[in-house]
């Protein structure tokens, strides 16, 4: 019998450090909340893992490397949590390869 292997999906939420560290603190367990509630639903056939709010080009650029570099990391799903700017993500996407 086949087995399906263990994929996981990163859950990275993007922000900007303009409001402080009590904003980003919320922005952090709002992120937590919906990779919780994604992975409780039962809907979904594999993990989502959540990752560090990115706030950076080099934060960003890091996560997408590392996700390439993970076996298990099957996909990177990116949520917004406030306006991120697009020029800082340019990057990190374009080396993102996996397919």
């Amino acid at each position: 019998m086949l087995e399906n292997k263990a994929y996981k999906f990163w859950f990275a939420t993007g922000s900007q450090d303009l409001y402080g560290d009590e904003c980003l603190k919320n922005v952090a367990e709002h992120s937590q909340i919906i990779v919780d509630a994604l992975n409780k639903s039962g809907k979904l056939p594999f993990e989502v893992v959540w990752k560090p709010t990115l706030i950076d080009q080099a934060s960003i650029r890091k996560t997408f490397n590392d996700a390439n570099n993970d076996p298990e990391c099957a996909g990177v799903i990116t949520w917004m949590h406030t306006f991120s700017p697009a020029k800082m993500w340019i990057i990190g996407l374009q080396e993102f390869k996996k397919s």
